[in-house]
């Protein structure tokens, strides 16, 4: 899985990179955006596969995978904009997020089409919510001054707990198309009698 599956169409996952993505956050006082380019998430060839249920008829299917990573490095290029009320702040910089036991469950749903007298997996809902054991934040370009960039790290890396509980859900429309690309990628090659064989 490290290199990719070239044949069906399945991304290198170490590392895992993303061209450019986009993730918004919005709540009564704040307002924030974030487009991240040449990103790059290491540790994901590491996952540890705890449990999976699958239940499935011709037509619909329902898959839950849990599962564990030791340790995620996410690094890459952004640029920001955000509001605090009538506060305005504009960035651009490097980061690098470390997650530490970060565990979940990938739970997928979706029907089955048919091509080439052929009937295929289509996915078209993934939701998770991951666990993060510790996460450690850094990045430049948060603020031009060198000084108040130092304090705003500071400041997520002693409160991520419950910044990260607080946006989570909020990025959720970002993420879930992400991760619908790349498990149809794979799908989408492998016939369905193969992934999910009917019991003699």
């Amino acid at each position: 899985m490290q290199a990719g599956i070239p044949s069906i169409g399945f991304p290198p996952l170490e590392p895992y990179s993303q061209e450019s993505s986009y993730f918004e956050y919005k709540n009564q006082q704040i307002h924030g955006s974030v487009h991240i380019k040449n990103g790059k998430t290491f540790g994901m060839t590491r996952a540890q596969i705890r449990d999976v249920r699958a239940t499935a008829d011709d037509d619909t299917f329902q898959l839950e995978v849990d599962v564990r990573f030791p340790k995620l490095i996410s690094e890459g290029k952004f640029k920001g904009e955000g509001r605090f009320n009538a506060i305005k702040i504009v960035s651009k910089g490097f980061f690098n997020i470390t997650f530490t036991d970060v565990t979940t469950t990938w739970q997928m749903s979706g029907k089955t089409i048919e091509r080439n007298g052929e009937k295929y997996m289509l996915v078209d809902k993934f939701d998770m919510t991951p666990e993060v054991g510790d996460m450690k934040v850094y990045a430049t370009g948060l603020f031009p001054d060198p000084g108040l960039n130092q304090v705003a790290l500071d400041f997520v890396n002693q409160y991520w707990p419950a910044l990260y509980k607080e946006m989570l859900p909020e990025t959720r429309r970002s993420w879930e198309p992400l991760m619908l690309d790349v498990v149809n990628k794979m799908f989408n090659r492998v016939p369905y009698r193969r992934l999910l064989p009917k019991s003699e």
